[in-house]
């Protein structure tokens, strides 16, 4: 059938449908910010995006680690006070100063350029004589990131990461938000209790706190016997099941100070009382002032981080927690509670074995035979999060002396 050929109600829901592809594309380029950097590139080189040159991506990398838009205090390796986080005594402001971390210029800044250059067609290794090609991917730009990476390696610095919600960190958590839900009622004691859900949830299940505003209720099935909840249950047209699901058991009866299968219900149940329905929608839906359903919003990691925020500073725990510290939290509960390697990759969608790998590293892997005890740290009573936390300020060479 041709387009022209179309009626007029099948030729409006056609233009509706593009509309709403358009509209969801343009946000999703602002998210990626891929027109910035790429208009910020061409507008600091005075080229058009087919001239641009694997020189003038080196010179806008430079211009982005010098103008102070970086975070991460990098000294030079021969300033005397290396391993301090600030500059008060460098006299070399050039080669002593804040930095873009290389990670993150390659997965951010120069992922977002190769982006903007795909899209116009210029993929490929890069030829400097015919402009053809992806000038990020030049050996000048290879040999930019491994000199800042060198640099950064002999300043002692390290990748920066969320920090992290250990488990007795959230046996507080959710043992303060229960104590303060009882002294609340109405419409914010059901957004009380469906926060607490979310990030019983998120930990459990290890997943970005942004992660629980996707779960789809009628996807979610019960265990018999009200053993435990399996989300993202769908089944293809032999019945297969999806590859995708996950879920936990309840542990209510355990030693664990509180269930995510049990705060679910608790939070489902009060939900009810507001007249929202579960057989369709969003598990965890973005709520009105009033405890009505918004329809079509979702949690976004913004707004869910502003709430976990407020709520760690109500309980007086928080430590600068992110989005992500439910996930690093998780999959180290996830190993040290015994589940395999494996298991916890599986529950946390992570692909890279190594990635895992990271989380399972401590003082028992470095020191396998050392008797802490006999050193007076009590392991048993204190967690490896906290015990790492403790180490930080273990400085060998302090000025205060030696720790005790």
């Amino acid at each position: 059938m041709a387009k022209q050929t179309l009626t007029p109600e099948l030729a409006l829901l056609h233009e509706r449908r593009k509309i709403f592809f358009l509209d969801d594309l343009n946000s999703r380029r602002k998210q990626t910010r891929v027109d910035v950097y790429m208009g910020a590139l061409k507008t600091f080189a005075g080229k058009q995006i087919y001239d641009l040159t694997d020189m003038d991506v080196l010179d806008f990398l430079i211009f982005k680690d010098v103008d102070n838009s970086g975070r991460t205090v990098v000294h030079f390796k021969a300033c005397p006070f290396i391993g301090t986080d600030n500059f008060l005594r460098c006299e070399n402001s050039v080669l002593c100063a804040k930095r873009h971390q290389s990670a993150s210029m390659r997965t951010g800044i120069i992922s977002k350029l190769r982006k903007g250059f795909e899209e116009v067609g210029r993929k490929g290794t890069y030829d400097p004589l015919t402009l053809h090609g992806d000038p990020t991917t030049s050996p000048l730009i290879a040999s930019y990131i491994t000199f800042i990476r060198t640099e950064q390696g002999l300043s002692g610095v390290l990748p920066k990461s969320a920090a992290t919600m250990e488990r007795a960190k959230m046996d507080r958590f959710m043992k303060t938000m229960e104590n303060d839900i009882h002294g609340y009622r109405g419409v914010r004691k059901l957004r009380m209790k469906q926060r607490r859900a979310i990030y019983a949830f998120c930990f459990t299940a290890i997943k970005r706190l942004a992660g629980a505003g996707h779960v789809i209720a009628p996807n979610t099935i019960r265990i018999p016997g009200d053993t435990g909840l399996v989300f993202n249950c769908t089944w293809d047209k032999t019945l297969r099941m999806g590859v995708h699901c996950f879920g936990f058991l309840c542990v209510k009866d355990k030693k664990f100070g509180w269930c995510a299968h049990c705060i679910i219900d608790e939070y489902v149940a009060f939900a009810r009382t507001f007249k929202i329905s579960f057989n369709e929608g969003l598990l965890f839906p973005r709520l009105h002032s009033d405890g009505s359903v918004k329809p079509g919003k979702r949690w976004t990691a913004k707004v869910v981080l502003g709430s976990l925020v407020t709520d760690l500073k109500r309980c007086n725990l928080y430590q600068g927690e992110t989005a992500q510290s439910f996930r690093h939290g998780g999959t180290v509960d996830s190993l040290q509670t015994g589940k395999s390697l494996e298991q916890t990759m599986y529950l946390a969608y992570m692909k890279n074995v190594s990635t895992a790998k990271i989380y399972a590293k401590g003082l028992s892997v470095l020191f396998p035979k050392l008797d802490w005890s006999s050193l007076g740290v009590d392991v048993a009573a204190t967690d490896n999060v906290t015990l790492a936390l403790q180490m930080q300020a273990w400085r060998a060479f302090s000025s205060e002396g030696l720790p005790l």
